[in-house]
């Protein structure tokens, strides 16, 4: 971890373009990658509707990312909703790409 509490946490060819990649990110909170247009954001790695893994979800078309569950919908750069059933937008981390790596910060919360 570094003095600014950003994790290194993938490679970033292992985020698949317009896809998603679940890791462990800082205290070992289970972070959801999605990468969309070239751009990579951090969310907690569970669907705002019950909690279910948004790292089985896909990308769509549109830049959102849908849980397979319930086909919820969420904005893959901040995370609001985009389609119910979720009402609640996703918890967001810090992100930063060095060289080839994705480091993840804390929380917007905890920020």
């Amino acid at each position: 971890m570094t003095d600014d509490g950003f994790l290194d946490v993938a490679a970033l060819d292992d985020v698949p373009e317009n896809g998603v990649l679940g890791v462990d990110g800082p205290g070992g909170r289970a972070v959801c990658l999605v990468r969309f247009n070239g751009r990579v954001s951090a969310f907690a790695d569970e669907c705002s509707h019950q909690a279910f893994p948004l790292s089985a979800g896909d990308v769509r078309p549109d830049g959102t990312l849908e849980c397979v569950w319930h086909g919820a919908r969420f904005d893959c750069a901040t995370g609001d909703v985009r389609r119910d059933p979720a009402t609640e937008p996703l918890t967001r981390f810090a992100v930063r790409v060095e060289g080839h790596r994705v480091l993840v910060g804390p929380a917007e919360a905890d920020a």
